[in-house]
């Protein structure tokens, strides 16, 4: 109910700013991990995953620019044990609503940027493997109905270049809240994006009155 009452708010807001704003979608690719410390603490059970979403640019100024996106992000970590021969997969998929700032170097395409800001995600779905000796033991999806707080609030940090058309960006994202009650860890997830920028076409000017 939470989720499609999100969708919707946002599909509203979204419809009439694209005509005026660029905006476009959002592709790429990401690493997850669970980390107790912060940003770059445990980069050794990284989980991949693909980065899909929609972003818009409204400007403030020409190099200060407030970026909200709807991205699907995948949270979770893959961890190895090559003692006990074991390895286990924890997959978290994430509907998540970054609304970043993003300064420029330059007013015009071409130049770097970085971004920074809060985000909000909501727990859609989940699943867990384990491996032993390289044979599949565990494999099950998480039942998420009787979850008590499925939101979970990030700060997210990066830096890219964009053209006229396109744009890269490299981001980090770590979580404020813990995963939950009885697990103490902060969601990190590193992300690699590329995206269309749809820049629409300038208004005509008035007709000179006569």
């Amino acid at each position: 109910m939470y989720i499609r009452a999100l969708l919707l708010h946002l599909l509203l807001l979204a419809l009439p700013t694209q005509a005026q704003h660029i905006h476009g979608p959002r592709l790429g690719f990401s690493a997850a991990t669970q980390s107790a410390g912060g940003l770059f603490q445990n980069t050794s059970s990284l989980l991949p995953g693909v980065v899909l979403g929609y972003g818009m640019e409204l400007p403030l100024h020409p190099q200060f620019v407030v970026m909200p996106e709807l991205l699907w992000l995948r949270k979770g970590a893959s961890v190895r044990n090559p003692a006990q021969q074991t390895r286990s997969r924890s997959a978290y998929n994430y509907l998540e609503l970054p609304i970043l700032v993003k300064v420029s170097t330059d007013a015009k395409p071409g130049g770097l940027f970085l971004t920074i800001g809060p985000s909000i995600g909501y727990y859609v779905s989940g699943s867990y493997k384990q491996w032993f000796n390289g044979e599949l033991k565990q494999d099950f999806k998480y039942d998420l109905s009787q979850a008590e707080n499925r939101w979970q609030f990030s700060a997210a940090v990066g830096m890219g270049t964009d053209m006229k058309r396109t744009s890269f960006e490299v981001r980090a994202q770590t979580s404020l809240t813990p995963f939950s009650a009885t697990l103490q860890v902060q969601n990190i997830v590193y992300q690699l994006t590329f995206a269309w920028r749809i820049v629409p076409k300038p208004k005509e000017k008035a007709a000179e009155e006569e």
